[in-house]
Parts: structure tokens; C-alpha cells; sequence
């Protein structure tokens, strides 16, 4: 076995580190700049100039790096396609499969709109903004609902396969209306927190999607589980 150290594709062999690598730590910090702004002012008050600054690079660095606002608005999207899974894991979803999963997913979602997080506030501006004339972020809105889409129907049919679940659910289109409802919420706690009560609302959410779902509103008798 050698002695010398292998290179990896995030050194140079002397603790430098790559290009590959310094452009990725650069758009991470343009996006989570971009994220943060967005969630205060929206997408159209918002230019290249004042998120170069606040994610602290260079003035030309967005332009390069991105192309136009819209391209940079479309990686942002595709960044919260691609961490959605990772994203619930970090929250506590942990290994849940099924009904399990679909309820504990929601109430973390839920959870977030207490205090919203700039993120969260920020994907929800970009979700509407794909309703615009934007085709490209049409595009990776898209791509973000498939994710999701295709992540809870997978949990529904985990679901039904363990008999949790009804054997007559439509798993995507279940997926969807289920999809919807959050998104719903998450419009109405976000422009208007104070009339929401994030925990009663879950709570009723969980009942509503025993109802739909499994036969009789239980499984194996347990009543739904409601938020500390």
C-alpha cells in the first residue's frame, strides 16, 4: 500500500482546493444569499448586484456563474429538488416508510410555518413565480413537483403493500391532492401568520388524511398521533 496520500476530484493533492470545488462553494453561497432575499422582497426586487454583495464575492460572479436572474432562479429551484429527501431526513423523518412517513413529512412541512424559514418562504415565492411567462422556471418547478410527487406516492404504496392503507387508493393522484392541500397552507400561514394555528391545523390534516386513506381512520385501531 502506498504512503502517499490519493488525490480526490476536491484537492489538488496539497490541501487546495479544486475549481470544481471553489464554483460550488460560490453558487451555494449566491443561492443561500439569493434565498434570503427572495423571502424578504420577492423575485423582481431582487438583481444580481445587491445578492453578489450579500453573499460577499465579486459584482460579475451571479452573471458568470448563473447566466441571467432567471438561470439563477431555476438552480435555486433544482437545489431544493435535489436536498428534498436529505431535507426530511434532517428534520427527523429518519427511516419512516408508508402512512408513517406521509404524516410525519406533513407535520415537519407544518412545523416549519411556525416561525417560517427564509428557505421555506423563498420556495414558496418561486412556486408561484412558475405561473409567470418563465418558461425555464416553469421547468424546474416542475421537476421540483415530480420529486415530491413521486416521493409520497411511493410512500402510498409502501403503504398499501404493508396494509396500512386502503387498497383502492390512487397513489399519484393522492399525491397531488395531498401536495396541494400543504401548499395551500403554507400560501395562507405565510401571508397571514397570525390567523394560523399550525398545530390544530396538522392535527386536523392528520385526522382528514386517516380518513381518506385507511379504512375506518385507523391503523390497527390507533388514533392519530397529534403534535407536542
Amino acid at each position: 500500500m502506498s504512503t502517499t496520500a490519493a488525490r480526490t476530484p476536491h484537492s489538488d493533492g496539497r490541501g487546495r482546493r479544486t475549481q470544481v470545488e471553489r464554483r460550488a462553494a460560490s453558487e451555494s453561497r449566491l443561492l443561500a444569499a439569493s434565498a434570503r432575499l427572495i423571502a424578504e422582497r420577492g423575485t423582481t426586487a431582487v438583481g444580481f448586484g445587491e445578492i453578489a454583495k450579500a453573499a460577499g464575492v465579486s459584482h460579475g460572479l451571479p452573471s458568470y456563474l448563473f447566466g441571467t436572474k432567471s438561470g439563477l432562479l431555476c438552480a435555486l429551484v433544482d437545489r431544493y429538488t435535489g436536498s428534498i429527501r436529505s431535507e426530511l431526513v434532517s428534520l427527523g423523518l429518519d427511516d419512516a416508510s408508508g402512512l408513517a412517513a406521509i404524516e410525519s413529512a406533513m407535520r415537519l412541512v407544518l412545523g416549519t410555518l411556525r416561525e417560517p424559514w427564509p428557505q421555506a418562504r423563498a420556495l414558496n415565492i418561486l412556486l408561484g413565480e412558475a405561473l409567470g411567462p418563465d418558461a425555464n422556471l416553469r421547468s424546474a418547478v416542475n421537476r421540483y413537483h415530480g420529486e415530491v410527487r413521486t416521493m409520497v406516492s411511493g410512500w402510498m404504496r409502501e403503504g398499501i403493500e404493508a396494509g396500512e392503507i386502503r387498497p383502492d387508493v390512487r397513489p399519484d393522484e393522492q399525491a397531488t391532492l395531498w401536495i396541494a392541500v400543504l401548499r395551500g397552507v403554507s400560501c395562507q400561514a405565510m401571508a397571514d401568520p397570525e390567523t394560523l394555528d399550525v398545530d390544530a391545523v396538522a392535527d386536523e390534516l392528520s385526522s382528514s388524511m386517516r380518513r381518506v386513506l385507511v379504512q375506518g381512520g385507523t391503523v390497527d385501531g390507533a388514533a392519530p398521533v397529534h403534535m407536542a
